[in-house]
Protein backbone atom coordinates (compact mmCIF):
# COMPACT_ATOMS: atom_id res chain seq x y z
CA UNK A 1 0.00 0.00 0.00
CA UNK A 2 1.03 3.37 -1.06
CA UNK A 3 0.73 6.72 0.36
CA UNK A 4 2.14 9.95 -0.30
CA UNK A 5 1.36 13.58 1.15
CA UNK A 6 0.33 16.99 -1.11
CA UNK A 7 0.07 20.44 0.23
CA UNK A 8 -3.32 22.00 1.30
CA UNK A 9 -2.64 24.13 -1.93
CA UNK A 10 -2.27 21.20 -4.20
CA UNK A 11 -5.55 20.11 -2.75
CA UNK A 12 -7.79 22.90 -3.34
CA UNK A 13 -7.85 24.62 -0.05
CA UNK A 14 -6.11 27.93 1.52
CA UNK A 15 -6.26 25.91 4.75
CA UNK A 16 -7.06 22.67 6.38
CA UNK A 17 -6.96 19.34 5.66
CA UNK A 18 -4.80 17.71 2.85
CA UNK A 19 -5.80 14.53 2.31
CA UNK A 20 -4.25 11.24 0.29
CA UNK A 21 -6.74 8.56 -0.86
CA UNK A 22 -4.26 5.21 0.20
CA UNK A 23 -5.23 2.86 -2.17
CA UNK A 24 -3.23 -0.58 -2.86
CA UNK A 25 -0.59 0.17 -5.96
CA UNK A 26 -2.34 3.22 -6.56
CA UNK A 27 -0.82 7.15 -6.86
CA UNK A 28 -1.44 9.75 -4.44
CA UNK A 29 -5.13 11.16 -5.02
CA UNK A 30 -6.02 14.83 -3.52
CA UNK A 31 -9.59 14.99 -1.20
CA UNK A 32 -11.15 16.17 -3.65
CA UNK A 33 -10.93 12.80 -5.53
CA UNK A 34 -11.34 10.96 -2.22
CA UNK A 35 -15.08 11.33 -3.30
CA UNK A 36 -14.86 9.59 -6.69
CA UNK A 37 -13.44 6.94 -5.19
CA UNK A 38 -16.30 6.45 -3.26
CA UNK A 39 -18.26 6.67 -6.20
CA UNK A 40 -19.60 10.18 -5.76
CA UNK A 41 -20.04 13.58 -7.57
CA UNK A 42 -16.85 15.91 -6.72
CA UNK A 43 -19.69 19.11 -6.47
CA UNK A 44 -21.15 17.18 -3.71
CA UNK A 45 -17.95 16.16 -2.12
CA UNK A 46 -17.94 19.33 0.42
CA UNK A 47 -20.72 21.58 -0.73
CA UNK A 48 -22.79 23.70 1.55
CA UNK A 49 -26.15 21.71 0.09
CA UNK A 50 -24.42 18.31 0.53
CA UNK A 51 -26.31 15.91 3.00
CA UNK A 52 -24.95 16.79 7.39
CA UNK A 53 -26.78 15.76 10.20
CA UNK A 54 -26.61 18.45 12.52
CA UNK A 55 -25.14 18.15 15.68
CA UNK A 56 -27.64 20.47 17.53
CA UNK A 57 -30.85 18.40 16.33
CA UNK A 58 -28.79 14.98 17.30
CA UNK A 59 -28.00 16.06 20.31
CA UNK A 60 -31.26 17.24 21.61
CA UNK A 61 -32.08 13.52 21.68
CA UNK A 62 -30.87 11.40 24.26
CA UNK A 63 -27.62 13.68 25.27
CA UNK A 64 -27.08 12.75 28.66
CA UNK A 65 -24.81 9.91 30.16
CA UNK A 66 -26.01 6.25 29.97
CA UNK A 67 -22.72 4.57 31.20
CA UNK A 68 -24.50 1.44 33.03
CA UNK A 69 -27.75 2.14 32.11
CA UNK A 70 -27.82 -0.95 29.78
CA UNK A 71 -26.11 -3.27 31.90
CA UNK A 72 -29.67 -4.28 33.25
CA UNK A 73 -29.86 -5.54 29.80
CA UNK A 74 -27.67 -8.53 30.56
CA UNK A 75 -29.13 -11.75 30.13
CA UNK A 76 -29.34 -14.98 29.67
CA UNK A 77 -30.61 -13.82 25.73
CA UNK A 78 -28.08 -10.42 25.55
CA UNK A 79 -24.94 -9.99 26.64
CA UNK A 80 -24.11 -6.07 27.07
CA UNK A 81 -20.53 -4.92 26.03
CA UNK A 82 -20.96 -1.40 26.86
CA UNK A 83 -17.55 -0.23 26.07
CA UNK A 84 -18.31 -0.85 22.52
CA UNK A 85 -21.72 1.76 22.93
CA UNK A 86 -20.79 4.37 20.32
CA UNK A 87 -22.68 6.75 22.65
CA UNK A 88 -21.49 5.09 25.88
CA UNK A 89 -18.00 6.54 24.86
CA UNK A 90 -19.25 10.00 24.05
CA UNK A 91 -23.19 11.39 25.01
CA UNK A 92 -23.24 13.58 21.99
CA UNK A 93 -23.34 10.60 19.36
CA UNK A 94 -26.91 10.10 18.19
CA UNK A 95 -27.24 6.41 17.55
CA UNK A 96 -30.07 5.32 19.22
CA UNK A 97 -30.92 2.21 17.31
CA UNK A 98 -31.23 -0.73 19.77
CA UNK A 99 -34.30 1.72 21.08
CA UNK A 100 -35.40 2.51 17.43
CA UNK A 101 -35.84 -1.25 17.21
CA UNK A 102 -36.40 -3.06 20.28
CA UNK A 103 -39.63 -4.66 20.02
CA UNK A 104 -41.34 -4.83 23.41
CA UNK A 105 -40.04 -1.85 24.65
CA UNK A 106 -37.38 -2.54 26.83
CA UNK A 107 -34.78 -0.28 25.24
CA UNK A 108 -36.69 3.10 24.38
CA UNK A 109 -36.78 6.41 24.05
CA UNK A 110 -38.93 8.74 26.99
CA UNK A 111 -39.43 12.31 26.88
CA UNK A 112 -36.36 12.40 23.95
CA UNK A 113 -33.98 10.40 26.89
CA UNK A 114 -32.98 6.63 26.60
CA UNK A 115 -35.08 4.47 28.78
CA UNK A 116 -33.97 1.00 29.58
CA UNK A 117 -36.73 -1.41 31.45
CA UNK A 118 -34.86 -4.84 31.17
CA UNK A 119 -38.45 -6.62 32.77
CA UNK A 120 -39.53 -6.14 29.10
CA UNK A 121 -36.75 -7.92 27.47
CA UNK A 122 -38.17 -11.35 25.55
CA UNK A 123 -34.99 -12.09 23.92
CA UNK A 124 -35.13 -11.40 20.36
CA UNK A 125 -32.23 -10.22 19.46
CA UNK A 126 -33.08 -7.69 17.41
CA UNK A 127 -31.09 -5.04 18.76
CA UNK A 128 -28.16 -6.76 18.73
CA UNK A 129 -28.85 -6.97 15.01
CA UNK A 130 -28.86 -3.28 14.32
CA UNK A 131 -25.85 -2.84 16.90
CA UNK A 132 -23.36 -1.35 14.95
CA UNK A 133 -20.70 -1.93 17.47
CA UNK A 134 -22.12 -5.15 18.53
CA UNK A 135 -22.56 -3.91 22.16
CA UNK A 136 -25.40 -5.88 22.36
CA UNK A 137 -24.66 -9.20 21.53
CA UNK A 138 -27.40 -12.21 21.04
CA UNK A 139 -26.21 -15.34 22.89
CA UNK A 140 -29.07 -17.42 23.38
CA UNK A 141 -28.59 -18.36 20.41
CA UNK A 142 -25.33 -16.58 19.44
CA UNK A 143 -24.33 -16.23 15.78
CA UNK A 144 -22.68 -19.54 15.63
CA UNK A 145 -25.03 -21.32 17.41
CA UNK A 146 -28.09 -20.38 14.88
CA UNK A 147 -25.81 -20.79 11.74
CA UNK A 148 -25.32 -24.42 12.90
CA UNK A 149 -29.09 -24.70 13.87
CA UNK A 150 -29.69 -23.35 10.40
CA UNK A 151 -26.89 -25.71 8.65
CA UNK A 152 -29.07 -28.98 10.73
CA UNK A 153 -32.48 -27.82 9.19
CA UNK A 154 -30.81 -27.86 5.33
CA UNK A 155 -33.10 -29.24 2.84
CA UNK A 156 -31.34 -29.06 -0.47
CA UNK A 157 -30.38 -25.30 -1.03
CA UNK A 158 -33.09 -23.71 1.20
CA UNK A 159 -33.57 -23.30 4.80
CA UNK A 160 -36.16 -22.28 6.52
CA UNK A 161 -36.30 -19.84 10.03
CA UNK A 162 -39.60 -19.55 11.55
CA UNK A 163 -40.67 -17.09 14.61
CA UNK A 164 -41.39 -18.48 17.74
CA UNK A 165 -44.73 -17.16 16.93
CA UNK A 166 -44.96 -19.57 13.76
CA UNK A 167 -43.94 -22.43 15.54
CA UNK A 168 -46.34 -22.19 18.59
CA UNK A 169 -48.62 -21.83 16.08
CA UNK A 170 -48.53 -24.94 14.12
CA UNK A 171 -47.38 -27.27 17.31
CA UNK A 172 -46.83 -30.77 15.53
CA UNK A 173 -47.79 -30.31 11.65
CA UNK A 174 -44.06 -28.33 11.98
CA UNK A 175 -41.21 -30.32 11.11
CA UNK A 176 -38.55 -28.95 14.03
CA UNK A 177 -36.17 -31.02 11.80
CA UNK A 178 -36.54 -28.85 8.71
CA UNK A 179 -37.26 -25.19 10.18
CA UNK A 180 -34.76 -23.38 12.82
CA UNK A 181 -36.62 -21.15 15.43
CA UNK A 182 -35.93 -17.90 16.41
CA UNK A 183 -37.76 -15.41 18.78
CA UNK A 184 -38.41 -12.76 16.33
CA UNK A 185 -37.31 -12.37 12.65
CA UNK A 186 -35.52 -9.66 13.57
CA UNK A 187 -32.92 -12.06 14.80
CA UNK A 188 -31.69 -12.66 11.41
CA UNK A 189 -28.45 -10.58 9.88
CA UNK A 190 -26.33 -10.55 6.93
CA UNK A 191 -23.72 -12.27 8.28
CA UNK A 192 -25.75 -15.26 8.81
CA UNK A 193 -27.06 -15.06 5.23
CA UNK A 194 -23.89 -14.89 3.52
CA UNK A 195 -22.13 -17.65 5.63
CA UNK A 196 -25.34 -19.64 4.24
CA UNK A 197 -25.22 -18.92 0.96
CA UNK A 198 -21.50 -19.62 1.01
CA UNK A 199 -21.97 -23.17 1.86
CA UNK A 200 -24.08 -23.32 -1.24
CA UNK A 201 -27.79 -22.24 0.70
CA UNK A 202 -29.64 -20.29 -2.28
CA UNK A 203 -32.66 -19.67 -0.51
CA UNK A 204 -33.19 -18.39 2.87
CA UNK A 205 -36.61 -18.91 3.95
CA UNK A 206 -38.16 -16.57 6.73
CA UNK A 207 -41.58 -17.61 8.25
CA UNK A 208 -42.57 -14.45 10.23
CA UNK A 209 -46.52 -14.43 10.64
CA UNK A 210 -48.56 -11.70 10.60
CA UNK A 211 -46.49 -9.34 12.21
CA UNK A 212 -49.08 -6.47 12.59
CA UNK A 213 -51.22 -8.86 15.27
CA UNK A 214 -47.49 -9.36 17.29
CA UNK A 215 -46.55 -7.45 19.70
CA UNK A 216 -43.08 -7.85 18.40
CA UNK A 217 -44.11 -6.14 14.75
CA UNK A 218 -41.08 -4.29 14.80
CA UNK A 219 -38.82 -7.41 14.10
CA UNK A 220 -40.77 -6.96 10.54
CA UNK A 221 -38.94 -3.66 10.02
CA UNK A 222 -35.49 -5.20 10.88
CA UNK A 223 -36.12 -8.26 8.95
CA UNK A 224 -37.35 -6.62 5.84
CA UNK A 225 -33.77 -4.66 5.83
CA UNK A 226 -31.46 -6.87 6.65
CA UNK A 227 -33.15 -9.36 3.98
CA UNK A 228 -32.51 -5.86 1.44
CA UNK A 229 -29.07 -5.50 2.51
CA UNK A 230 -28.10 -9.03 2.58
CA UNK A 231 -29.93 -9.82 -0.86
CA UNK A 232 -27.93 -6.58 -2.02
CA UNK A 233 -24.46 -7.77 -1.05
CA UNK A 234 -24.65 -11.22 -2.61
CA UNK A 235 -25.80 -9.74 -6.23
CA UNK A 236 -23.03 -7.56 -6.17
CA UNK A 237 -20.69 -10.94 -5.41
CA UNK A 238 -22.22 -12.72 -8.29
CA UNK A 239 -24.30 -14.65 -6.09
CA UNK A 240 -28.06 -15.68 -6.79
CA UNK A 241 -29.04 -16.50 -2.87
CA UNK A 242 -31.50 -14.56 -1.28
CA UNK A 243 -33.31 -13.92 1.60
CA UNK A 244 -36.84 -14.35 1.57
CA UNK A 245 -39.25 -12.62 4.15
CA UNK A 246 -42.83 -13.88 4.08
CA UNK A 247 -46.28 -15.81 5.97
CA UNK A 248 -46.19 -18.60 4.13
CA UNK A 249 -44.71 -21.66 5.53
CA UNK A 250 -42.39 -23.94 2.69
CA UNK A 251 -43.85 -27.20 2.17
CA UNK A 252 -40.32 -28.71 3.37
CA UNK A 253 -40.41 -27.23 6.75
CA UNK A 254 -44.22 -29.48 7.15
CA UNK A 255 -44.45 -33.03 8.24
CA UNK A 256 -44.97 -35.35 5.17
CA UNK A 257 -48.57 -35.63 4.72
CA UNK A 258 -49.48 -32.46 5.92
CA UNK A 259 -51.67 -29.87 4.29
CA UNK A 260 -50.81 -26.50 3.71
CA UNK A 261 -54.22 -25.13 4.32
CA UNK A 262 -54.50 -26.95 7.52
CA UNK A 263 -50.99 -24.87 8.26
CA UNK A 264 -52.10 -21.86 7.30
CA UNK A 265 -55.32 -22.07 9.40
CA UNK A 266 -53.68 -22.95 12.34
CA UNK A 267 -51.62 -19.60 11.65
CA UNK A 268 -55.14 -17.40 10.94
CA UNK A 269 -56.34 -19.07 13.81
CA UNK A 270 -52.98 -18.13 16.59
CA UNK A 271 -53.37 -14.58 14.83
CA UNK A 272 -56.94 -14.00 15.11
CA UNK A 273 -56.02 -12.31 18.67
CA UNK A 274 -52.65 -10.13 19.34
CA UNK A 275 -50.32 -12.44 20.42
CA UNK A 276 -46.84 -12.00 21.46
CA UNK A 277 -43.24 -13.50 23.43
CA UNK A 278 -43.31 -13.27 26.91
CA UNK A 279 -40.78 -11.38 28.71
CA UNK A 280 -37.90 -13.33 30.29
CA UNK A 281 -38.33 -11.72 33.11
CA UNK A 282 -40.43 -9.29 35.37
CA UNK A 283 -39.49 -6.75 38.00
CA UNK A 284 -41.53 -8.50 40.13
CA UNK A 285 -40.61 -12.20 39.61
CA UNK A 286 -38.08 -14.20 37.96
CA UNK A 287 -34.62 -14.19 37.66
CA UNK A 288 -33.27 -10.52 37.38
CA UNK A 289 -30.06 -9.28 35.42
CA UNK A 290 -28.11 -9.48 38.51
CA UNK A 291 -29.31 -13.20 39.84
CA UNK A 292 -30.00 -15.27 37.11
CA UNK A 293 -29.53 -18.38 38.21
CA UNK A 294 -28.46 -21.47 36.07
CA UNK A 295 -31.69 -23.04 36.35
CA UNK A 296 -33.90 -20.88 35.32
CA UNK A 297 -31.50 -19.80 32.05
CA UNK A 298 -31.52 -23.86 31.41
CA UNK A 299 -35.26 -23.43 31.68
CA UNK A 300 -35.56 -20.73 29.33
CA UNK A 301 -33.18 -22.35 26.30
CA UNK A 302 -35.45 -25.84 26.98
CA UNK A 303 -38.78 -24.14 26.68
CA UNK A 304 -37.91 -21.20 24.20
CA UNK A 305 -37.87 -24.53 21.89
CA UNK A 306 -37.56 -27.22 23.49
CA UNK A 307 -35.89 -29.21 20.30
CA UNK A 308 -34.29 -26.48 18.54
CA UNK A 309 -32.22 -24.74 21.13
CA UNK A 310 -31.40 -27.81 23.85
CA UNK A 311 -27.59 -28.24 24.41
CA UNK A 312 -25.90 -31.12 21.73
CA UNK A 313 -23.73 -33.32 23.21
CA UNK A 314 -22.35 -34.29 19.90
CA UNK A 315 -21.37 -30.91 18.46
CA UNK A 316 -20.28 -29.26 21.61
CA UNK A 317 -21.71 -27.75 24.65
CA UNK A 318 -21.08 -24.23 22.11
CA UNK A 319 -23.64 -25.62 19.56
CA UNK A 320 -27.43 -25.75 19.67
CA UNK A 321 -29.02 -27.47 16.58
CA UNK A 322 -32.64 -28.91 15.69
CA UNK A 323 -33.07 -32.18 15.16
CA UNK A 324 -32.29 -34.03 12.57
CA UNK A 325 -35.31 -36.34 10.39
CA UNK A 326 -34.67 -39.11 8.28
CA UNK A 327 -36.12 -37.30 5.37
CA UNK A 328 -33.88 -34.14 6.31
CA UNK A 329 -30.12 -35.07 7.71
CA UNK A 330 -28.12 -32.79 9.03
CA UNK A 331 -26.20 -30.96 6.91
CA UNK A 332 -22.40 -30.58 8.13
CA UNK A 333 -20.64 -26.69 8.31
CA UNK A 334 -17.59 -26.13 6.42
CA UNK A 335 -17.66 -22.20 7.96
CA UNK A 336 -14.61 -22.31 10.19
CA UNK A 337 -14.57 -19.46 11.60
CA UNK A 338 -17.94 -19.86 13.30
CA UNK A 339 -17.31 -23.67 14.19
CA UNK A 340 -13.97 -22.05 16.37
CA UNK A 341 -15.95 -19.15 17.59
CA UNK A 342 -18.72 -22.25 19.05
CA UNK A 343 -16.21 -24.61 20.23
CA UNK A 344 -13.68 -22.35 21.25
CA UNK A 345 -15.06 -20.71 24.52
CA UNK A 346 -17.04 -23.10 27.07
CA UNK A 347 -18.24 -18.92 27.68
CA UNK A 348 -20.55 -19.70 24.58
CA UNK A 349 -22.38 -22.51 26.12
CA UNK A 350 -26.14 -22.27 26.98
CA UNK A 351 -25.05 -23.49 30.48
CA UNK A 352 -22.17 -20.92 30.59
CA UNK A 353 -24.39 -18.39 29.98
CA UNK A 354 -27.30 -18.27 32.03
CA UNK A 355 -25.73 -16.11 34.93
CA UNK A 356 -25.53 -12.77 33.73
CA UNK A 357 -22.04 -11.32 34.67
CA UNK A 358 -21.45 -8.65 37.15
CA UNK A 359 -20.82 -5.56 34.99
CA UNK A 360 -16.91 -4.65 34.71
CA UNK A 361 -16.81 -1.25 32.74
CA UNK A 362 -13.33 -0.12 31.80
CA UNK A 363 -12.80 2.67 29.61
CA UNK A 364 -9.31 3.78 29.60
CA UNK A 365 -7.47 5.49 27.41
CA UNK A 366 -4.64 4.41 25.16
CA UNK A 367 -1.09 5.76 25.12
CA UNK A 368 -1.94 7.32 21.93
CA UNK A 369 -4.97 8.95 23.42
CA UNK A 370 -7.90 7.42 22.10
CA UNK A 371 -10.40 4.68 23.79
CA UNK A 372 -9.83 1.18 22.99
CA UNK A 373 -10.91 -0.10 19.14
CA UNK A 374 -12.79 -3.43 18.64
CA UNK A 375 -14.16 -4.55 15.50
CA UNK A 376 -16.67 -6.62 15.74
CA UNK A 377 -16.26 -10.28 14.48
CA UNK A 378 -19.39 -10.66 12.71
CA UNK A 379 -18.42 -8.12 10.50
CA UNK A 380 -14.99 -9.46 9.44
CA UNK A 381 -16.96 -13.19 9.23
CA UNK A 382 -18.72 -11.52 6.88
CA UNK A 383 -16.41 -10.31 4.85
CA UNK A 384 -14.66 -13.27 4.42
CA UNK A 385 -18.09 -15.19 3.18
CA UNK A 386 -18.56 -12.53 0.76
CA UNK A 387 -14.64 -13.59 -0.32
CA UNK A 388 -15.96 -17.10 -0.69
CA UNK A 389 -18.78 -15.95 -2.75
CA UNK A 390 -16.68 -14.41 -5.44
CA UNK A 391 -14.40 -11.73 -6.61
CA UNK A 392 -15.37 -8.08 -5.39
CA UNK A 393 -17.65 -6.03 -7.62
CA UNK A 394 -15.85 -2.87 -9.09
CA UNK A 395 -17.42 0.18 -8.26
CA UNK A 396 -18.86 1.26 -4.91
CA UNK A 397 -22.37 0.25 -3.08
CA UNK A 398 -24.53 1.49 -0.44
CA UNK A 399 -24.92 -0.56 2.61
CA UNK A 400 -26.18 -0.10 5.99
CA UNK A 401 -22.98 -1.98 7.38
CA UNK A 402 -20.30 0.48 6.10
CA UNK A 403 -19.67 4.22 5.44
CA UNK A 404 -16.59 6.28 3.60
CA UNK A 405 -16.00 9.43 6.01
CA UNK A 406 -15.06 12.41 4.07
CA UNK A 407 -13.42 15.13 6.09
CA UNK A 408 -14.07 19.18 4.75
CA UNK A 409 -10.69 20.69 4.99
CA UNK A 410 -11.86 24.09 5.18
CA UNK A 411 -13.65 23.28 7.99
CA UNK A 412 -11.57 20.97 9.88
CA UNK A 413 -9.49 22.16 13.00
CA UNK A 414 -7.16 19.38 13.65
CA UNK A 415 -8.35 18.08 16.54
CA UNK A 416 -8.33 14.58 15.99
CA UNK A 417 -11.61 13.77 18.44
CA UNK A 418 -12.97 11.54 15.49
CA UNK A 419 -10.03 9.28 16.34
CA UNK A 420 -10.40 9.47 19.83
CA UNK A 421 -13.94 8.31 19.95
CA UNK A 422 -13.91 6.01 17.22
CA UNK A 423 -15.19 2.52 18.62
CA UNK A 424 -13.52 0.48 16.22
CA UNK A 425 -10.49 2.30 14.74
CA UNK A 426 -11.31 2.72 11.47
CA UNK A 427 -10.69 6.16 11.95
CA UNK A 428 -6.43 6.14 13.54
CA UNK A 429 -4.21 8.65 14.28
CA UNK A 430 -0.87 9.17 12.83
CA UNK A 431 2.11 11.32 13.75
CA UNK A 432 5.50 11.44 12.02
CA UNK A 433 9.14 12.13 12.67
CA UNK A 434 8.52 15.47 10.60
CA UNK A 435 5.93 16.69 12.10
CA UNK A 436 3.22 15.08 9.62
CA UNK A 437 -0.06 14.17 11.23
CA UNK A 438 -3.30 13.31 10.60
CA UNK A 439 -5.75 10.40 10.74
CA UNK A 440 -6.24 7.34 8.33
CA UNK A 441 -9.94 5.68 7.76
CA UNK A 442 -10.51 2.45 6.58
CA UNK A 443 -13.67 1.98 5.40
CA UNK A 444 -13.59 -1.38 5.87
CA UNK A 445 -13.57 -1.26 9.85
CA UNK A 446 -16.24 1.30 9.78
CA UNK A 447 -19.75 0.29 11.21
CA UNK A 448 -21.44 3.41 10.04
CA UNK A 449 -22.12 4.41 13.99
CA UNK A 450 -21.68 8.40 12.82
CA UNK A 451 -19.57 8.69 16.46
CA UNK A 452 -17.14 10.86 14.14
CA UNK A 453 -19.48 12.60 12.55
CA UNK A 454 -21.51 13.72 15.59
CA UNK A 455 -18.88 14.55 18.18
CA UNK A 456 -16.75 16.88 15.31
CA UNK A 457 -17.04 20.11 16.92
CA UNK A 458 -16.81 21.88 13.98
CA UNK A 459 -19.39 19.64 12.03
CA UNK A 460 -16.20 18.74 9.36
CA UNK A 461 -17.22 15.39 8.54
CA UNK A 462 -20.00 13.78 6.14
CA UNK A 463 -20.29 9.95 6.35
CA UNK A 464 -21.02 8.49 3.10
CA UNK A 465 -22.96 5.61 2.09
CA UNK A 466 -21.00 4.75 -0.79
CA UNK A 467 -18.30 2.95 -0.17
CA UNK A 468 -15.90 0.90 -2.94
CA UNK A 469 -15.90 -2.84 -2.36
CA UNK A 470 -12.22 -3.08 -3.51
CA UNK A 471 -11.88 -0.83 -0.38
CA UNK A 472 -13.37 -3.06 1.94
CA UNK A 473 -11.71 -6.28 0.34
CA UNK A 474 -8.40 -4.47 0.36
CA UNK A 475 -7.80 -2.33 3.23
CA UNK A 476 -7.33 0.62 1.61
CA UNK A 477 -7.33 3.85 3.58
CA UNK A 478 -7.86 7.10 3.08
CA UNK A 479 -4.93 9.40 4.35
CA UNK A 480 -6.27 13.05 5.71
CA UNK A 481 -2.94 15.28 6.58
CA UNK A 482 -4.27 17.97 8.95
CA UNK A 483 -2.28 21.58 9.50
CA UNK A 484 -1.24 22.48 12.99
CA UNK A 485 -3.64 23.74 15.07
CA UNK A 486 -3.66 27.17 15.88
CA UNK A 487 -3.98 26.86 20.04
CA UNK A 488 -0.95 24.29 21.26
CA UNK A 489 -2.60 21.88 23.31
CA UNK A 490 -1.48 20.71 26.84
CA UNK A 491 0.40 23.75 28.02
CA UNK A 492 -0.98 26.87 31.00
CA UNK A 493 -1.83 28.97 28.04
CA UNK A 494 -4.04 26.79 26.10
CA UNK A 495 -7.47 28.25 27.50
CA UNK A 496 -6.42 32.48 27.22
CA UNK A 497 -4.67 31.35 24.01
CA UNK A 498 -7.97 29.30 22.35
CA UNK A 499 -10.30 32.23 23.82
CA UNK A 500 -8.71 34.57 21.84
CA UNK A 501 -8.57 32.26 18.55
CA UNK A 502 -12.77 32.13 18.81
CA UNK A 503 -12.99 35.91 19.76
CA UNK A 504 -10.44 36.68 17.11
CA UNK A 505 -9.30 39.43 18.94
CA UNK A 506 -5.89 40.10 21.75
CA UNK A 507 -8.33 42.13 24.68
CA UNK A 508 -8.03 39.31 26.53
CA UNK A 509 -5.96 39.39 29.50
CA UNK A 510 -4.95 36.15 32.26
CA UNK A 511 -3.97 37.71 35.35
Amino acid sequence: MTAGVRAASDAGFSDGVAAVDSVPGGSPIPLVDAAKHAGLPVSQAFSDTAPRTSREGARRIGCRSIVGMLTGVDSVAIRVRQERCAKVRNRNVACLKCAEACTSGCISLVDGQLAVDASKCVGCGTCATVCPTCALEARNPSDAQLLQACASVRCGDEVAVVCEQVRQALGGLLDEGRAATVVCAGRIDETLACALAAEGVRRVRMVCGRCDRCDQQHGLDVARMVAESANDLMSAWGSDARVLVGQEVPAFALRDGVDAEDACALLEARFAQRCGNEPLRSSAEGPTASSTSSEAGTAFATAFAPEVFAPDAELGSGFVSAPASASAPAAALSFDAASALALGSDSDSVSAQTSAPTPDFRLRVMEDGTLPHFVPDRRERLLDSLARLGDAPSGALASRLWGCVVIDGTRCSSCRMCATFCPTGAIRKFDEEDGTFGVLHSPSDCVKCGSCRDVCPEDAIVLRDEVRASFLVEGAAHRYVMRPRAVELGNAQQIVNTLRERMKGTDIFER
